[in-house]
């Protein structure tokens, strides 16, 4: 056989293309885009002081309340020094101590439990949660009539957004002054009185309710705002069908426009709930707070018992106990706000 003879060209040729195959398959370096790395850095220049706040004053600080609730520390010393210490009385010693009647205090002495505060406090908080329910019927009722082509409604909407961006502060002073009786000047409380009741000044459930009247009333342009956008978008063409086919105007609100401002309606229970719960200026500023006065313990919030042996007590460790049992009761009660609504979108 004759051997055959590869021409110097093509083999040429096909060391080039093996060469230039071999090149592209080799991982080329990656050229830096100066100005997309410009805008990262930037980004994260801006991000990284809400990294870092965030980290700090949230993540950081939850797990040292955590860890300090096992501990004594009453501010005397320092604190890693409490924490290195833990608690001669018992690591559970203050969960023991808020669901207790009594129980050995500091120095020998007896100490009050503080079952009674929290029991009383805790109330005092599911009380003001009243107003959620209420709120939300009074947005809703605000919020269709203001979605209504109106003359003017864009003001309304204005005037009753103010009191959620108004200082606290601000709202409770002139809440008190306001209804604060013809002993303070309040023309509000002079005109109350003419039928036997005292808002500011009353018996323990006035001065609750004067509380969940001011809490409601403030929050009510926050869900009227949000519930005006949702209903914005509710389908036209559904209303459409159902007034052709002879549906009134409360029965297309009942069965097209609510059922559409579900989203809108459940996020504004969650964070009407999880902020209620936590509710402690408005009573604070009207009546004051402190855990020796049992005047001002009948309308005090379970945040107010937190502070409230924050500033008298000084047993930190107490106040961080009480702040974990506070968030574990949010928790808990928020998860079963979304179980129930996803046994709702089964049904």
């Amino acid at each position: 056989m004759e051997e055959q003879v590869i021409p110097a060209e093509q083999t040429a040729d096909t060391t080039a293309d093996l060469e230039a195959e071999a090149l592209a398959a080799a991982p080329q370096k990656r050229r830096i885009n100066r100005a997309v790395l410009s805008e990262n850095l930037w980004g994260w220049f801006f991000v990284c002081f809400l990294v870092i706040g965030t980290t700090l004053f949230i993540y950081f600080a939850f797990v040292l309340s955590v860890w300090l609730s096992f501990v004594d520390y009453r501010g005397n010393g320092t604190l890693w020094e409490a924490l290195g210490e833990g608690n001669s009385s018992g690591a559970f010693y203050w969960y023991q101590y808020m669901f207790s009647n009594t129980m050995p205090g500091y120095f020998g002495s007896v100490a009050p439990g503080g079952i009674a505060n929290f029991g009383t406090t805790l109330l005092n908080t599911i009380f003001y949660l009243i107003g959620i329910p209420v709120g939300m019927a009074l947005s809703l009722f605000f919020a269709a009539l203001m979605s209504r082509d109106i003359k003017g409604s864009g003001v309304f909407r204005v005037i009753y957004y103010i009191p959620t961006v108004a200082s606290t502060v601000s709202v409770a002073l002139l809440w008190q002054n306001l209804f604060g009786g013809s002993t303070t000047g309040g023309a509000g409380g002079t005109m109350v009185q003419l039928f036997g009741a005292n808002f500011i000044t009353g018996d323990r459930w006035m001065r609750m309710l004067t509380v969940l009247i001011l809490t409601t009333w403030k929050g009510l342009g926050g869900s009227i705002l949000l519930l005006c956008a949702g209903m914005n978008g509710v389908n036209e063409s559904h209303k459409e069908a159902a007034s052709i086919d002879g549906a009134n105007a409360w029965t297309t609100f009942w069965r097209i426009s609510l059922p559409q401002l579900w989203p809108t309606i459940f996020y504004c229970i969650v964070t009407s709930f999880i902020g209620g719960m936590q509710i402690f200026a408005e009573p604070d500023l009207l009546y004051g707070n402190g855990v020796s006065d049992a005047s001002v313990m009948e309308v005090t919030p379970f945040v107010g018992l937190i502070y409230g042996n924050y500033y008298t007590t000084r047993y930190y460790s107490y106040c961080s106990a009480l702040g974990i049992i506070l968030m574990i009761i949010i928790l808990l009660l928020t998860l079963v706000q979304f179980w129930l609504d996803s046994r709702r979108d089964k049904v």
